[in-house]
């Protein structure tokens, strides 16, 4: 007898999941096999935190964005509180590490509760592999650790209901790097959401106004410090490349980096087609998206989040960890899962995939290949409706 419509769609979903579960485990040994292998790019563990330690001797005053003596601050100013506050400890990669361990608990509570509400309790070990973003994000001790937790924190609002809270949070976490302002996008949908939306953004000004202020020495030096520390940013990681770095940057700019690496092109003529035509593909699947429901839509706008910027390094895909929660816990359970929404959890776990290993046997460009699946993924989202049959989540 034929197993039964519900076993057979649920265990391609469940399969997907041990599938690229057995190969992120075969690739975490695979380093272990080779002696030249590397998971993570040269440089000092924990680089992230301390690299502004000596600039943050100088905070409060115009040398803060005048000195040349260390790296320049490279963050929107709702960053600079945050690490304020690590610097403010006498052991700052301590606190940071205290700071990870809690909200990787915190994470690893939620991703518990919510495969227990949708009776997968069962894949919570298969799902443990995945965690290279993750190592990735505290190995570098970058600042994107705070900016999941609130964005995380956000989208579970909205799943809940609690659309202000949502907006909020959204809006905050857009004051400390400006990406994150696309999840605004839930609020979107209909008219009654724009209250909400416009609230998020109220927050982020807000938010940002204040940084400004506490930065000093005055709001107009403040403001015109972060302005420039963070276009010099963007100029040199957008329109310059190294190769030690291409295998960690999946943004979609970062086959055209690959391409300049091989070819010696510049990169400046580049940037402009490249966000004309992003930002029009972009726009034209999210004018389709935004009817659609939220998984849809949690999905779209954190892949767009963590993809269109010129620039987005592997541990920025920490954010696409609640969405695949979300996706795994509406479709396993369903009865005809779309076709759509199984391949989009296969791009989803391939991305969480520590791919640099493959290194270990064969040069890869594991940047770019990560950035093809981000753009299968957009246009999935508008494929059809992801509709779980019970809001597992919530």
């Amino acid at each position: 007898m034929p197993p039964a419509p519900r076993a057979t769609s649920a265990g391609k979903a469940v399969w997907l999941v041990y599938v690229f579960a057995f190969a992120t485990c075969v690739l975490w040994i695979l380093p272990l096999l080779s002696p030249h292998s590397v998971l993570f790019p040269g440089g000092p563990n924990f680089e992230d935190i301390v690299v502004y330690k000596g600039r943050f001797t100088l905070f409060h005053t115009a040398k803060f964005f005048k000195s040349h003596a260390y790296s320049a601050f490279a963050y929107p100013a709702g960053c600079a509180p945050i690490y304020e506050l690590f610097y403010k400890t006498s052991h700052p990669i301590a606190a940071y590490l205290f700071a990870s361990t809690v909200i990787t608990a915190g994470a690893v509570a939620v991703l518990w509760w919510m495969l227990r509400r949708a009776n997968l309790t069962q894949l919570f070990l298969w799902l443990i592999p995945f965690c290279f973003p993750l190592v990735f994000l505290i190995q570098r001790a970058n600042i994107e650790l705070i900016l999941w937790m609130t964005t995380a924190l956000g989208l579970l609002a909205y799943a809940r209901g609690w659309r202000y809270a949502a907006a909020i949070l959204i809006g905050i976490t857009a004051a400390m790097k400006l990406y994150p302002v696309f999840l605004l996008g839930l609020f979107l949908r209909r008219k009654e959401d724009l209250p909400p939306f416009f609230t998020g953004l109220v927050a982020a000004i807000a938010t940002m106004c204040g940084a400004i202020y506490w930065a000093g020495p005055d709001f107009f030096t403040a403001a015109r410090g972060f302005t420039a520390g963070v276009s010099q940013f963007q100029g040199h990681y957008a329109q310059t490349v190294r190769s030690a770095e291409i295998n960690f940057d999946h943004c979609l700019f970062s086959p055209v980096k690959y391409l300049s690496i091989e070819h010696h092109f510049s990169l400046h003529a580049w940037m402009l087609v490249y966000y004309v035509v992003t930002g029009t593909l972009a726009l034209l699947l999210f004018l389709r998206v935004r009817t659609m429901p939220f998984l849809n839509r949690a999905v779209f706008l954190t892949v767009a989040m963590v993809s269109l910027p010129p620039v987005s390094y592997n541990y920025t895909l920490v954010h696409l960890y609640l969405p695949a929660a979300f996706l795994i816990c509406a479709i396993v359970p369903h009865t005809r899962p779309p076709a759509s929404a199984l391949l989009a959890l296969a791009c989803l776990l391939f991305l969480f995939l520590p791919l640099v290993a493959i290194s270990a046997v064969q040069p890869i460009a594991a940047g770019p290949m990560q950035s093809f699946a981000l753009l299968l993924l957009l246009p999935l989202c508008a494929v059809s409706s992801w509709e779980p049959r019970s809001a597992s989540y919530r």
